[in-house]
């Protein structure tokens, strides 16, 4: 029997002051320990049981890596240097002031590519200072804050021994710590040892954790209290070796919580930005490596005197990617697919489905998976919400000429808190001004026209789109709309513009305003009311001090005669059944056109510059004005091409509204006020 296998206890642990004991191989557990003695050797139960159990409690699968990542999305090789860059350097500065770095920028941009990248590099480098990752996700439900600082905790016992002590024996002091709140997490985690016990502090490098996502963690109180915790820890504690770098979409409720005072000066940011000139040119990177790869693939189908794709080919979908990752990864994955194995008929469909209408039916969609993160984004938006949020997304992206941010929310009667808490999970896919930023041509812009192509696609957005956005502008028009929200202390001339655009969307779509809503009669009582009301020689009705009047004159807008004709509001007449003692002499016309010398045969010869030969006067100002009327109306019947006259609106309201003939290629008009019998 060997002596070296023989363990001698004098007076210790179990058997104090005991004497000439002898044990062979013995297995003890010191309750005060909870050690197990044998061969001279001393290995810890309770940090095994410790660590097993706070990894029972930690979030499954969210190391960078882990296999439920796997693949887990990553920087294409020799893209986003740039950003890399910068991060890196902010890694290793011991110089940086702040400790705490969020990244930031819009759904499907790259952010964890970015942080992933980073991380593998880390875990390569011979002085890594990865200490834990965490990629939180939503839609695998990798995301409880209850267990964040558990899975923080975990994966930094593994690396670091004397903070698996520290663990080991807190865990064996109180197992439950592992239920206790977020916050008391962070304190018995983060705060006792880096803080008030100072472990790893003095002569150890930086500790990276990165939080991955923070936009995914259930509850937005949660992502705000993180943004707190962390802000403050890293403050009010500067010289503990943690560094922590987080990453998130803009939402709003988390821009406000690094805005917040208290915390403002204790992080460095970085924007990811999406359509930048090194993003495009990233992304351009990427999809020519990637067309490379399908060549190789598929070399036998490819062989041709022709190259493929044609340049022509590639930059339209370089161009549609526009600096957009995810969007260039999903139309090569689609086209790159083996389970068509036709990467020239799969380009083909994404040519077709990049040059097509929104509105087009398409017989394959390569943008599926893009489709259903902005499903997922509006999902997450209250029911009650939603149809505001798809009316006022619908009007903004469908209707040329009446997509003021606004317009369109006075047209749907949204208060300025209307309009943005409606819009508030939209941070990620859409530019939002915030209020003290609109003005009159101010627009909500999607970062990338893949999510207002969703919108407005039928197939692609189901549930979500809008069938006829036009239509909640023209049911709001029908009548003369009242400012919900001003973006400017002139409410006079917001009601002037308001009134000028609603009056402008029903009378270019006078056939679809007249059908806006189930009950025709209804819609066509409500429109003969608003034009009836109408004085139609008020040049201050509208802004630029025109009249409704000039407005009828385009030829894309002359079919609204025929409707206030119904309506008795309009009678096409002669020049010479004009009545001078019927003008009104007190109120100046609206006289508006381009010069006679571009189409002598259709514009009168007072047309001799641009603008207004007559003046913004009443009648009465003119040295004998019946007879210079008269003059101009002579020279209006002896135009080659008729022009257009009508009797417009009713009794001291009325004009004579004098127009360009229909088939003139340049436009101008004669707006007359008129007393009608």
């Amino acid at each position: 029997m060997s002596t070296k296998s023989k363990s001698v206890f004098k007076g210790k642990g179990f058997f104090k002051n005991a004497k000439r004991l002898l044990f062979w191989r013995p297995l003890m557990v010191d309750s005060t320990g909870n050690t197990v003695v044998g061969d001279n050797n001393a290995i810890n139960i309770g940090e095994s049981k410790s660590i097993e159990r706070l990894a029972e409690h930690s979030i499954p699968g969210v190391e960078h890596d882990s296999s439920e990542r796997d693949p887990p999305p990553s920087c294409h090789p020799g893209t986003r240097l740039d950003i890399c860059e910068q991060v890196q350097s902010w890694f290793r500065d011991p110089k940086r002031k702040e400790k705490l770095l969020w990244v930031h920028g819009p759904a499907g941009v790259g952010k964890s590519a970015i942080m992933q990248t980073l991380a593998q590099e880390e875990v390569n480098s011979s002085t890594s200072i990865l200490g834990a990752t965490v990629f939180f996700s939503k839609l695998r439900q990798r995301n409880n804050p209850k267990k964040l600082f558990n899975t923080v905790a975990y994966q930094l016992a593994t690396r670091y021994e004397s903070y698996r002590r520290y663990v080991t024996d807190i865990l064996i002091k109180d197992p439950k710590v592992v239920e206790k709140s977020m916050q008391e997490q962070f304190r018995r985690f983060i705060v006792v040892p880096f803080a008030e016990q100072r472990i790893l502090q003095g002569s150890h490098s930086p500790v990276l954790i990165i939080l991955d996502g923070l936009d995914e963690v259930e509850d937005e109180e949660a992502q705000r209290s993180l943004v707190s915790l962390i802000g403050h820890f890293v403050l009010q504690y500067p010289g503990t070796p943690l560094i922590w770098a987080i990453t998130s979409r803009p939402e709003p409720h988390i821009v406000n919580a690094f805005s917040h005072p208290e915390i403002r000066s204790s992080y460095w940011t970085i924007e990811v930005v999406i359509d930048s000139d090194k993003g495009r040119a990233d992304v351009e990177k990427f999809l020519r490596d990637r067309f490379e790869e399908v060549r190789s693939r598929y070399g036998s189908m490819l062989r041709s005197n022709t190259p493929w794709p044609s340049e022509v080919d590639f930059l339209k979908v370089a161009s549609a990617s526009s600096g957009h990752f995810v969007f260039a990864e999903l139309v090569s994955r689609f086209i790159i697919d083996e389970t068509y194995g036709n990467p020239v008929s799969q380009l083909k469909v994404v040519i077709a489905a990049i040059e097509a209408s929104p509105s087009a039916i398409l017989r394959s969609n390569p943008l599926a998976s893009l489709d259903n993160l902005y499903e997922r984004i509006f999902s997450t938006i209250s029911s009650d919400i939603q149809p505001i949020t798809l009316r006022l997304l619908a009007l903004s992206f469908a209707a040329i000429n009446f997509n003021k941010f606004w317009f369109v929310c006075n047209c749907l009667e949204l208060s300025q808190a209307d309009a943005y808490g409606a819009l508030r999970k939209l941070h990620s896919v859409l530019r939002i001004p915030p209020p003290e930023e609109v003005n009159d041509d101010t627009h909500l812009e999607p970062f990338h026209k893949s999510f207002s192509d969703y919108i407005l696609s039928p197939t692609r957005s189901g549930q979500y789109h809008i069938s006829d956005p036009l239509k909640s502008t023209l049911v709001g028009a029908s009548s003369r709309i009242k400012v919900s929200w001003a973006y400017k202390d002139d409410v006079a001339k917001l009601q002037a513009d308001l009134f000028y655009w609603s009056l402008f969307a029903v009378v270019k779509y006078i056939d679809d305003a007249m059908n806006c809503e189930d009950d025709a009669v209804h819609t066509n009582d409500r429109l003969a009311t608003f034009f009836r009301d109408i004085d139609y020689a008020d040049l201050s009705n509208l802004k630029m001090e025109y009249t409704v009047g000039r407005l009828f004159g385009h030829k894309i807008r002359a079919g609204i005669f025929p409707v206030l004709e119904d309506w008795g509001l309009a009678q096409s007449i002669t020049i010479s059944s004009i009545q001078l003692n019927c003008i009104r002499a007190d109120r100046a016309a609206d006289v508006r056109g381009l010069p006679a010398k571009h189409e002598p045969t259709a514009i009168p010869r007072f047309f001799t510059n641009y603008g207004d030969p007559w003046g913004k006067v009443p009648f009465s100002q003119y040295f004998k004005w019946q007879g210079r009327l008269e003059e101009h109306l002579q020279a209006i019947a002896e135009l080659e091409l008729p022009a257009r006259v009508y009797l417009i609106g009713k009794g001291s309201k009325s004009v004579v509204g004098i127009y360009h003939n229909i088939d003139a290629k340049r436009w101008w008009c004669y707006i007359i006020p008129y007393d009608q019998p």
